[in-house]
């Protein structure tokens, strides 16, 4: 389980300091470059986003999960291939499947992962939040929810894709991760 401490390093570590969308891109060039799968594939998801906030939130969500890892497990933390990565996408789909066709199935996808990583989920939901505040004025943000739900599933499939490929302190890859 990724602890606070992890995700609050990873969060300071995208300051504010100086200009903020080229230490966003280069950092996220720097999850490219450790995790090119990965990188590529979420790229291939926020990229395309016309939303502004939604894109700007899905690069920083996307950067702060992948050094919260990164701090927690350190070299533990392996690369997620195409194959791993197209695993935990066909198990999250068919999840998402099955939830949607049980009226009575009172947790959600998200809420499963939250169980695994529950620090991590907690830093995520408060960011969604506070990119979905009201302004000043009490009017709804102008925000994209179709393009903050997208960014927002990518999220959950890249912490489950990080923690399928960790591996013990003892070098056997923890299977119990996946949801």
């Amino acid at each position: 389980m990724v602890p606070p401490e992890a995700i609050a390093s990873a969060e300071a570590e995208v300051s504010d300091d100086g200009d903020l969308e080229a230490q966003v891109m280069e950092a996220f060039r720097a999850l490219e470059r450790t995790q090119p799968a990965l990188g590529r594939w979420l790229r291939g998801l926020i990229e395309p986003v016309r939303d502004d906030t939604a894109q700007a939130l899905g690069y920083f969500l996307a950067i702060v999960v992948h050094r919260a890892f990164g701090n927690a497990f350190g070299p533990r933390v392996r690369r997620v291939d195409d194959v791993a990565l197209a695993t935990v996408l066909a198990t999250f789909e068919w999840d998402e499947e099955l939830r949607r066709g049980d009226a009575d199935e009172v947790l959600e996808s998200d809420d499963l992962v939250a169980i695994g990583q529950p620090h991590l989920m907690a830093f995520v939901r408060e960011q969604l939040e506070a990119a979905l505040e009201p302004d000043e004025d009490g009017d709804p943000a102008e925000v994209d929810l179709d393009a903050v739900a997208g960014v927002y599933r990518a999220v959950l499939i890249e912490i489950l894709a990080l923690g399928q490929t960790l591996t013990s302190p003892k070098g056997e890859l923890a299977r119990d991760l996946l949801v």
